[in-house]
Formats: C-alpha cells, structure tokens, sequence
C-alpha cells in the first residue's frame, strides 16, 4: 500500500469544463480521482461526439493510452475536481518488483474491460427503460462506495450528458424521468435524485418481467398508477467495480 502511495507525484487541480487530457495527448500520467466527477467523451463513426462513461472519486483514469501511448478519449470535468498524479513509467518499475501491485494493476483493467462490455451489451440488447434504470443504480452504488446514500445523491451531469451515454436523445430523457416519477419509483427534481423503490429497478434493469409486475403492484397500492408494460430481455448485468483497493484509499486521503 506504502509503497505504491510514495509513487504520486502530485496533486492537480481541475476547474469545472476544463479537460485532464484530450485525444491524441502522449501518455506520462495515471491518475486517481480525489474528489469531483468526470466524464468521457469520444467520438463514433461520424465524428459525433458522445459521452463513454462517468468518473468519480476513487476511479483510476488514463487506461485507454496504455496501448498506443497516446490518449483516445476526451477527460472532462463536471465540477471542479483534483486528482492524483500517479506517472506510467513508475507504475511499470514497480509492477516488475512488487507482485500485489501487478495483481491489482491487471484487476483494474480487467474490471474496466467488464464494465464496458456490460455496458455494450446492454445498449444492444436493453430497452431504454433498462438502461435507464441501471444507470441510476449503478451511479447509488459508486456513491455508496464513497460513504454516500445509495438512494439520495445528486446528477453532476447533465441530461444531454446522460443522453449521449445511454444512446438516446434528450427529450427520451426527461420522458423517462417523468414516467419514473410518475410511477413513483423514483423522485427526480433538477439534479436531486431520490431512488424510492430500489427493488422495483432491480427488477427492471434485469429484465426480470414477472418482479417487475409485482413490484408494479406494489405502487399501485401506495397510491401510484402503473401504466408500464416490460420489454422482455434475458440479460443481467453483473457486478463490477471500477476500482481498486489502493485508489480508494487514495480518494479518502
């Protein structure tokens, strides 16, 4: 643990909007997220430009410059963060002396590589209600792995942002929010979010049709009309974790 924390350089401060490293920078630098969130943008076949994924405290962040040297990814702030400067070329000496640290290394980018693949394979097979509802989950549990609520947190991102990841447009977005307020599964007001009925969107973002009448039922006699019919899917997201036991300590300093 001591040994890989006296590899960080330095800390680095960055503002709201402002980006740790763009396309095509040479890769000198790993980093840990200290505190604040980011997003990642890249462009698809046309250019567009598009938000692969959300960064927060304890996420280790530059992995995708690993195999060319050179960044393929836009890394922007979402609010004003800090992170840790961890430098490539010491992570490498020290993997070669240190077996945890190789171990936990490769454990990173394994999860890493999970977590994209689930999330491929659930924009090619969920319906946007799934997507919609795993996203919510997924992000209550970072939070919950930072101390936070798991149930109560609040959107850093902005709706367009959360439209460009779930591969929707903007205005689906807020007619998802309103249907899942008005379900009562969930209370969204601006950036407040309030997961009020988890269960009900575990059920969902698994596909699991029969759960998802029950848990249907069950807001309907809390007061709330249910008006929603489950595309069928087979496919359940497993648990990842974008992190390792090092960064976390890391973030929490």
């Amino acid at each position: 643990m001591l040994q890989f924390e006296h590899l960080v350089a330095g800390k680095r401060r960055i503002a709201r909007h402002e980006s740790l490293y763009r396309k095509h920078d040479r890769l000198g630098m790993l980093y840990v997220v200290r505190f604040g969130q980011f997003k990642l943008i890249g462009g698809d076949l046309i250019g567009e430009q598009r938000v692969a994924g959300f960064h927060m405290a304890g996420d280790l962040l530059g992995l995708d410059a690993i195999a060319t040297g050179q960044h393929n990814f836009r890394l922007m702030a979402l609010e004003n963060s800090e992170v840790y400067e961890i430098p490539f070329a010491a992570i490498t000496r020290m993997m070669g002396v240190e077996p945890a640290i190789q171990r936990q290394f490769l454990q990173t980018m394994s999860e890493a590589l999970n977590k994209e693949y689930s999330r491929s394979f659930l924009l090619a097979t969920a319906s946007l209600d799934e997507r919609f509802a795993s996203f919510l989950l997924k992000l209550g549990e970072n939070y919950a792995r930072l101390g936070c609520s798991d149930k109560s947190y609040r959107l850093s991102m902005s709706r367009s942002d959360i439209s460009s990841y779930l591969g929707t447009t903007v205005e689906s977005v807020s007619r998802l929010i309103a249907r899942f307020n008005a379900q009562g599964a969930v209370s969204i007001s601006g950036r407040a979010v309030e997961l009020r009925d988890r269960p009900y969107l575990r059920a969902l973002m698994c596909g699991d049709a029969q759960a998802v009448k029950r848990a249907g039922l069950h807001l309907q006699q809390g007061g709330n009309e249910l008006s929603y019919e489950l595309e069928k899917t087979e496919y359940q997201i497993p648990a990842s974790s974008s992190t390792i036991n090092i960064t976390e300590e890391l973030a929490r300093q």
